[in-house]
């Protein structure tokens, strides 16, 4: 289970109603482990959409954001291999919410993603780049 804590003076505050039902199951010296992930940046998040959209604007293969965001998954191997139960294979890609991805692994993805567009677009990275920042 996953809690999201906000860290105020020296206590762990519960920021969501899981975390809270959690907590209020605690008694007092109960003792949890825990994996510390920083919050990733919602700005980094923003980037990554606003690249996608400099590239759906640019080019006319693909019509929307979500499906170069498919693209984009699959060319970084963000993505599960299904088999149905009469054994038939197919690709799922995978989440790249908050919950599911740390800052670390959504800097590997964008950077994978980046690449991706650059096979899409006639622009070189500095462009792609440059044009990215005047989005957000």
């Amino acid at each position: 289970m996953i809690l999201h804590l906000k860290k105020l003076k020296d206590r762990l505050i519960p920021c969501d109603d899981v975390s809270v039902k959690v907590f209020n199951k605690l008694k007092d010296e109960d003792e949890i482990y825990a994996e510390y992930k920083p919050r990733r940046n919602y700005q980094f998040h923003k980037k990554l959409f606003s690249m996608l959209n400099l590239i759906k604007n640019n080019q006319s293969k693909y019509h929307s954001v979500e499906t170069i965001l498919e693209v984009c998954k699959y060319d970084a191997g963000y993505y599960e291999i299904l088999i149905t139960p009469k054994g038939e294979q197919f690709l799922k890609t995978l989440s790249i919410s908050f919950h599911n991805m740390d800052s670390d692994e959504f800097s590997k993805f964008y950077s994978s993603c980046i690449d991706t567009c650059l096979s899409l677009v006639p622009l070189n990275k500095r462009e792609i780049e440059d044009a990215v920042l005047r989005y957000c």
